[in-house]
């Protein structure tokens, strides 16, 4: 794909981005937020979605079937219990203008200032290698879209989206830090940017069921049929056990709640807690749709892709592009 368009159309999201982050904080100030109603805020609880979720999940049901539900289904069995858990935490943190996950935890525990240079350290460390896999594969999505193999460099394109990223925490991240100011241009293009990544998936999983394929009954039939897939379609996989189900699902019931971008939104950027009634159901729902197509997608990749030399994390883009659907792989 032409490099000047896939930077062109970069920065035309980004702009969008921008754009958008920066009409809800002018609403906001103007006293007429854009973020104040449930939906937006269910939307900006699907952060939860990361690159993994568009790279990752895919990847793992190639290899490992459907374990990667696991990752998914802890957050939807936990959302019911929000109204209970999720609420009484909002409320605390509003009443004793906590605005982090560190304050929250040294709050509970007398204050203690020790405990809550513990969970920011912890935090740190778990946060900044995180970060850098999510520019890694912001980057490595730039060369393979460009033409370039998976194994080039990708110093270039992971500086310009750490800077990106570094001017869009300035202007709308870290320009306070009181409890009773939100950001709600953070909130808003987040939502979005969840909207954007919803749509995407489900129109590149429409393409691999329904257009490389006959739909999912033909799609999982002809996976059927090669022996190294079969042992996929069962929840055990390739070897998953059920200690490994109960640890995705604990895991994953935790990080919905306590992970620093979870924290941030579901609980410092809540703006009426009367939200969650309907984040129970509607967060849940988009982690539900979002992943119906990441099988068949997986399939698709072994199926037309393998022994191919594709990366089974890349199948999202490389499976497009193979078959002449770049606009696809752009979006």
């Amino acid at each position: 794909m032409n490099k000047l368009l896939v930077i062109t159309f970069s920065f035309g999201y980004l702009a969008l981005l921008f754009g958008v982050a920066t009409a809800a904080e002018r609403r906001s100030a103007a006293r007429k937020s854009l973020v104040a109603n449930p939906y937006v805020y269910a939307l900006s609880m699907a952060v939860y979605c990361t690159a993994w979720a568009y790279y990752g999940s895919v990847g793992r049901a190639a290899h490992q079937g459907l374990s990667f539900v696991g990752i998914y289904l802890g957050p939807g069995l936990l959302a019911p219990a929000w109204w209970l858990v999720l609420r009484k935490i909002i409320r605390v943190c509003r009443q004793q203008r906590l605005t982090s996950i560190a304050d929250f935890i040294s709050a509970r525990y007398g204050k203690s200032a020790s405990l809550g240079a513990l969970v920011t350290g912890v935090c740190v460390l778990g946060v900044v290698p995180y970060i850098a896999l999510q520019i890694k594969a912001i980057a490595t999505s730039f060369i393979i879209l460009t033409g370039g193999s998976q194994g080039s460099g990708t110093t270039g394109p992971a500086l310009f989206t750490a800077g990106t990223l570094a001017v869009f925490t300035i202007l709308f991240g870290v320009r306070s830090v009181e409890a009773t100011e939100r950001h709600e241009g953070v909130v808003l293009a987040v939502a979005l940017e969840s909207l954007v990544k919803l749509l995407a998936f489900l129109l590149l999983g429409g393409f691999v069921t329904f257009g490389l394929f006959g739909g999912f009954a033909d799609l999982f039939d002809q996976a059927a049929a090669v022996p190294a897939l079969q042992q996929l379609f069962t929840f055990r996989g390739a070897g998953t056990s059920a200690a490994e189900w109960l640890t995705l699902l604990v895991l994953s019931m935790a990080a919905v709640l306590l992970l620093p971008r979870q924290f941030q939104v579901a609980v410092v950027e809540n703006v009426d807690e009367n939200h969650l009634r309907k984040a129970m159901w509607l967060f849940p729902l988009y982690l539900l749709i979002i992943n119906i197509f990441v099988l068949p997608i997986a399939f698709g990749g072994m199926l037309k892709l393998g022994g191919r030399g594709f990366d089974a994390d890349t199948f999202v883009l490389a499976l497009p592009l193979a078959t002449g659907h770049s606009w696809l792989a752009l979006l």
